[in-house]
C-alpha cells in the first residue's frame, strides 16, 4: 500500500473513526464547521468556510487554502487531495515531512538513470563519490529544507560534470512526503460531506444548517 492511501485510511479508520459533525452553521459566503468526537478534542478540527478561502484549526494546527472558486461544500466535494493542497496558502507546521528511505530510493533511480546503470558497482570512481554523499546526505539530515540544503552545497563542489543545477534540484525533492495533518484536513472535509449526504439522503447543497 502506497504512503497517501496507508495515510488515508490510517486518518479515516484511527483519527476520525468516532468523528460527526457537532456544528455546521452560517450560509453560503461564510460557514462554520465543527468536526470531532463528542466529548474529546482529540484530532478536532474547526473548518471556516468564507469566500474563496478555506482556514482549519485545531489540535492538527492551522492552515489557510484559497480557492479558485467560492469555498462551498458542493464545490470542495469534488476536489481531491492533490488539488486541494495546491491551493495552501499558509500553514503552521512545515510544508513536507523528509522520509530518508524514500529519498535514498529515489535517488538511487536518478542516479542509474543518468548514468544509465543497473548496478551501483557500475559507476564510475568520480560518480559513486557523488552517490555517496547524496546518500550520505539523506542519514545526516532529518529536515526537508536541510536536506535541500545540503544537496547544493554538494553540487556546488562537485566535480562531476553532469550533475548540473537541474539534477541537484531535482534530487533536493528526493523523500518529500505531504504530512498526514495537511492530509486530514482534506479528508475531514471529504468525511462531511459523506455524513450530511448519508443524512439527507441527497448530495450537499445547502444553506445554514444545524446539527
Amino acid at each position: 500500500m502506497d504512503y497517501l492511501k496507508q495515510a488515508k485510511n490510517e486518518i479515516r479508520k484511527e483519527w476520525f473513526s468516532n468523528h460527526e459533525i457537532k456544528l455546521i452553521e452560517g450560509s453560503k459566503g461564510f460557514q462554520r464547521i465543527n468536526w470531532g468526537e463528542q466529548g474529546s478534542r482529540m484530532y478536532q478540527i474547526d473548518y471556516v468556510l468564507s469566500d474563496n478561502m478555506v482556514f482549519v484549526s485545531g489540535d492538527l494546527g492551522t492552515a489557510a487554502y484559497e480557492l479558485t472558486c467560492a469555498a462551498t461544500l458542493e464545490n470542495i466535494k469534488d476536489f481531491n487531495l492533490s488539488y486541494f493542497t495546491g491551493k495552501l496558502s499558509a500553514h503552521e507546521r512545515r510544508r513536507w515531512d523528509f522520509d530518508p528511505y524514500l529519498a535514498k530510493e529515489e535517488i538511487e533511480e536518478y542516479i542509474f538513470d543518468w548514468c544509465d546503470i543497473s548496478h551501483v558497482d557500475q559507476l564510475s570512481e568520480e560518480d559513486n563519490e557523488l552517490y555517496e554523499e547524496l546518500i550520505g546526505a539523506t542519514q545526516n539530515w532529518d529536515l526537508q529544507d536541510h536536506f535541500e540544503k545540503a544537496v547544493f552545497s554538494i553540487y556546488e563542489n562537485t566535480s562531476v560534470g553532469w550533475f548540473d543545477g537541474e539534477a541537484a534540484s531535482c534530487i533536493s525533492d528526493c523523500g518529500k512526503r505531504l504530512p498526514r495533518s495537511l492530509i486530514a484536513y482534506w479528508v475531514g472535509l471529504q468525511m462531511v460531506i459523506e455524513q450530511l449526504e448519508k443524512k439527507e439522503g441527497r448530495s450537499v447543497n445547502r444553506g445554514s444548517i444545524k446539527v
